[in-house]
């Protein structure tokens, strides 16, 4: 996975389909991890994607050339699709690990912390 360092500045508009097409290949990687469950790789990947997100943001789609917009588009769709199932996956473990996690109340402990 090739990683595009973010400098703080916007990026360069005909860089927007190269940027787009790391943050698909990051998303690809964190839906295969959370289908094998493998959650320090999707945590891995979404700190990855949170460097790229913000450098997409400096620099709106509108601003990318107009012969490379269409591919942009493809590959957001393809990101939004690969997010949604991973939330899909995630959130029912996500529910799981906070039951686990949520204190639980004793009838015999209950009145102590009253």
């Amino acid at each position: 996975m090739t990683m595009h360092k973010d400098n703080g500045m916007a990026p360069d508009p005909a860089q927007l389909a190269v940027l787009y097409g790391q943050l698909a290949e990051i998303s690809r990687t964190m839906l295969a991890a959370a289908q094998r469950g493998d959650w320090d790789a999707v945590t891995a990947s979404e700190s990855a994607c949170a460097g790229l997100v913000g450098q997409l943001r400096r620099c709106p789609i509108e601003t990318c050339p107009p012969a490379e917009r269409e591919t942009c588009m493809h590959l957001i769709r393809e990101i939004l699709a690969n997010d949604a199932a991973t939330r899909n996956i995630a959130e029912p473990w996500m529910r799981e690990l906070e039951q686990i996690l949520r204190p639980r109340r004793h009838a015999f402990g209950a009145h102590m912390y009253r």
